[in-house]
């Protein structure tokens, strides 16, 4: 079995909780490769058999290479087993709260087969962040109100990452309806 992780992310906390994801299922003896959604050489799709795909959250909403990438690959991710994570709420009082989904998990939910979908908290740094693609306006904003601090729970990650190598180990991920 062979799985492809695939994620969008902002300032870099999706990247680093995807590559947690890919490590841990890659742990558990499952062949796994990590792609960023916004990369030109985006590996071949067709030759994995399962699909872990994140995105950050801005907004309420999905990071658009994410969703493009659902939508452009729907016919090969709909006959397989997708998970989902999305990481966004920053700030103590954010990350205690039960988050809402993003608008568009439930149109992924229509388009393929979602075993799961997780919000797991996000982080932010401006010392760290990438913010080489965004307009000067956002950098003033992330970087003067944004709350600063790491609230991505790594253990809850793990914990994630080795259900899904779990499911696919037992081949119970193949089982699509």
């Amino acid at each position: 079995m062979r799985a492809l992780v695939v994620y969008a992310s902002s300032y870099g906390a999706t990247k680093g909780i995807a590559e947690r994801v890919a490590e841990t299922i890659r742990a558990e003896r499952v062949d796994v490769d990590l792609v960023s959604a916004d990369d030109p050489m985006l590996l071949e799709t067709s030759a994995h058999d399962a699909f872990v795909i994140g995105s950050a959250i801005h907004a309420g909403h999905w990071l658009k290479p994410a969703i493009e990438f659902v939508r452009s690959n729907r016919p090969l991710l709909k006959g397989a087993p997708v998970w989902l994570f999305s990481s966004g709420p920053i700030g103590d009082k954010a990350v205690g709260e039960p988050q809402p989904d993003p608008k568009e998990i439930d149109e992924v939910r229509d388009l393929v087969h979602v075993r799961d979908h997780r919000v797991f908290g996000g982080a932010f740094d401006p010392e760290t962040a990438d913010l080489e693609r965004v307009s000067w306006l956002e950098k003033q904003i992330t970087t003067h109100f944004m709350p600063v601090g790491d609230w991505r729970n790594w253990d809850e990650i793990a914990e994630w990452s080795r259900d899904i190598a779990a499911a696919i180990n037992t081949k119970e991920a193949v089982l699509v309806s």
